[in-house]
């Protein structure tokens, strides 16, 4: 892929996912520096710990600290546009589906890069793409989106092996990457909006009185 669509993508990613941080530490009415903290734990929560654990050093916010400056301003352009009622309602879900797109993928080509296996790629690309939620929304006293919302982990799934498939049979590795992304995305809204997801763990009506 391009140099510079990959850094742009990185960028893009953890502005949308700053936003989203924000937006779930404004749901509950934390103040400016609370809505810091959750949005850039979001933003680069699940960057760090993918780096960590292939061992990529320095991780990569350290590494160029504008991903920090970036996921600052995003965040506190969210709280001002939220205050001035600027802010759409759907867009903590909206958010929350980009950059669920974009880092997946940069998680993947980040583990391809480093010469690890596609299906270490795959488990480092939904890393990547759903760790830094899991925190915020543990932070945030909720449910993590992945266990119990629309589908989610499984969009992250199906675009990232998209985009294994593809580069396997050559195709070109910007056109993988933006199918691969596309897929998550599409997958991820359509589930918001159509409220599709999987089953859920449901226990029978006699074992709930129990």
């Amino acid at each position: 892929m391009n140099p510079t669509l990959i850094i742009f993508l990185d960028f893009f990613g953890i502005a949308v996912f700053a936003i989203s941080g924000a937006l779930t530490a404004g749901h509950k009415k934390l103040d400016i520096f609370g809505v810091l903290v959750v949005a850039l734990i979001t933003c680069l929560g699940g960057g760090t710990l993918r780096d960590l654990i292939l061992n990529a050093h320095p991780v990569v916010w350290i590494a160029n600290t504008y991903y920090l400056a970036v996921g600052i301003l995003a965040a506190l352009a969210t709280f001002i546009l939220v205050r001035l009622q600027w802010m759409p309602l759907r867009m903590l879900e909206i958010c929350d589906a980009i950059g669920l797109a974009f880092f997946t993928l940069a998680g993947m080509q980040k583990a391809l890069g480093l010469g690890h296996s596609p299906e270490i790629a795959l488990l480092m690309g939904l890393m990547t793409g759903v760790a830094g939620g899991i925190i915020r929304d543990v932070i945030c006293n909720e449910i993590p989106l992945i266990f119990h919302k629309e589908i989610y982990a499984t969009a992250a799934i199906a675009g990232g092996s998209l985009y294994l498939l593809l580069i396997h049979f050559h195709i070109d590795d910007t056109l993988a990457s933006i199918s691969g992304m596309a897929l998550i995305l599409v997958l991820r809204l359509t589930g918001i909006f159509l409220g599709l997801s999987l089953p859920a763990f449901l226990f029978s009506e006699d074992e709930r009185k129990q």
